[in-house]
């Protein structure tokens, strides 16, 4: 089902918020607590070489892009959720302020775990309708 109202597209706007801050702040940590805690976390990254299979090799990329990446700010665009009682789906549209196109397309896939909504699977990818404004 989708979320439509306000209230309750309020907590995973606040997830996504979390995770977008957990990059601004270089925060490995909080990072961490965002996602599943089995380890069966899938990531697909619309920048080479940065697709992870399970959640400590993703991990392992995210520290070192903390350490050296350049980390610039996002504008979210279109962002729609849907539920069941225990997974939820986030698309949205991200653009890179310095640079808006192409949008990135994102998914977040979650499922609850200890009764909060964490990340199982991520999917960003460059917009192909957009690649010729770039």
């Amino acid at each position: 089902m989708e979320v439509t109202d306000e209230k309750s597209l309020q907590p995973f706007k606040q997830l996504m918020d979390e995770y977008d801050q957990s990059f601004y702040n270089r925060n490995i940590d909080k990072f961490r607590s965002l996602h599943v805690s089995d380890n069966g976390v899938v990531f697909f990254d619309n920048h080479a070489n940065c697709d992870s299979s399970n959640y400590k090799a993703h991990e392992d990329k995210v520290a070192n892009f903390f350490q050296h990446g350049d980390i610039g700010s996002l504008i979210r665009e279109n962002v729609r959720v849907f539920i069941t009682s225990d997974m939820a789906c986030i698309t949205a549209m991200l653009r890179y302020s310095s640079k808006p196109y192409p949008g990135v397309r994102t998914t977040y896939v979650l499922e609850r775990d200890s009764g909060a909504w964490k990340i199982r699977h991520m999917h960003h990818s460059f917009d192909p309708n957009e690649l010729s404004d770039s």
